[in-house]
């Protein structure tokens, strides 16, 4: 007998600060790390939710229990892909989130160590199911830090906090290509007490950001690429105006007034002043190689916001301290006047 049934798999990252509505004895209560969990559906009965938590509330060492309710009890979650799966892919899931320990999973919750990133990547890759293998290079002097896609597939996670584990999530491959199930859905990042808001990533996309303003500077520059080269606008655009604009702050630039390609297409460079100016003595310049501006992830370009700032305060001290040691050099040389 065919089995008509349609099975779905939901994983959901909630953020710093979203509110819980079933906690009780806890009134208005947020997520304070965030949280990451899974969902299952047979398109039949209930959909069943599966998440690991301290057994005692805001604990992040002891015992730890499946949560059951993680579905009902996170309003609006910041992230979340669904994708079509097999029944056998659904029936592992299942499995697993009913007693993870008959898989080797350690129920013991150990802060960053073993907690509720580690149980869904457990289930999904218990289920057949990775994230792109990658590297995350560290900075440079002038660059952001970068991701690079590898060949093949990884198991475990990518990252600790349940928010930096999305571009990993992004990245599976759908397990049935094509189904109109698979789809994604994003909420508004919840609002945030300030120690909330420092375990929270925040996208330069977000206008709490410090570097909305550049990054959007740098969006309508990659936007007047696109219509130039005739690109239709994808996903991927926020990723490169994110790299450019972090790359252009580190490279001194406080705005982007323009965005543009070499010749080849092999380099992008951010220009802050005018095209125009004869003399240049206005204009600065900041370039990137084009393929590592697009396979930078607009998270790791966010976090690194802060780091590529100070590099171009720096470069912008050092900067100062050249022309008014050339300005007391002239002087110097130019010693004194003989009056008639």
């Amino acid at each position: 007998m065919t089995d008509s049934n349609k099975y779905t798999l939901t994983v959901y990252v909630a953020a710093p600060g979203t509110p819980l509505l079933k906690e009780q004895g806890h009134t208005n209560a947020t997520s304070g790390p965030g949280h990451m969990f899974y969902v299952v559906s047979d398109g039949t009965n209930a959909p069943r939710s599966y998440g690991f938590a301290p057994v005692e509330h805001g604990s992040i060492n002891g015992k730890g229990e499946v949560a059951r309710d993680d579905l009902q009890n996170y309003k609006d979650p910041l992230y979340a892909r669904t994708m079509e799966i097999s029944k056998d892919q659904y029936d592992k899931l299942t499995a697993f989130g009913d007693n993870p320990r008959q898989y080797g999973f350690d129920t013991q919750y150990k802060d960053v160590r073993n907690n509720c990133v580690d149980f869904t990547w457990a289930a999904l890759n218990h289920a057949g199911i990775q994230h792109q293998s990658h590297i995350d290079l560290g900075t440079g002097p002038l660059t952001p830090g970068m991701r690079v896609p590898l060949p093949g597939t990884s198991e475990g996670k990518g990252a600790f906090r349940p928010t930096q584990n999305i571009d990993d999530i992004k990245s599976i491959k759908d397990p049935i290509p094509g189904s109109p199930l698979n789809k994604e859905h994003t909420n508004p990042m919840p609002s945030r007490d300030f120690k909330q808001w420092l375990l929270s990533d925040i996208p330069l996309d977000d206008p709490s950001h410090p570097g909305n303003a550049m990054y959007k500077q740098a969006h309508e520059g990659v936007a007047k690429l696109n219509a130039q080269h005739q690109v239709p606008a994808s996903d991927r655009d926020k990723d490169f105006a994110a790299s450019i604009a972090t790359n252009a702050k580190a490279g001194g630039l406080d705005r982007i007034d323009h965005v543009l390609l070499s010749p080849d297409g092999d380099k992008v460079f951010a220009v802050q002043g005018s095209m125009t100016s004869v003399h240049g003595m206005d204009r600065k310049i900041a370039s990137m190689q084009t393929m590592d501006a697009l396979n930078t992830p607009l998270s790791q370009s966010s976090a690194h916001w802060q780091q590529a700032a100070e590099q171009g305060q720096q470069l912008q001290q050092q900067a100062q301290i050249r022309l008014e040691n050339q300005a007391q050099q002239a002087s110097q040389q130019q010693g004194p006047v003989m009056r008639a």
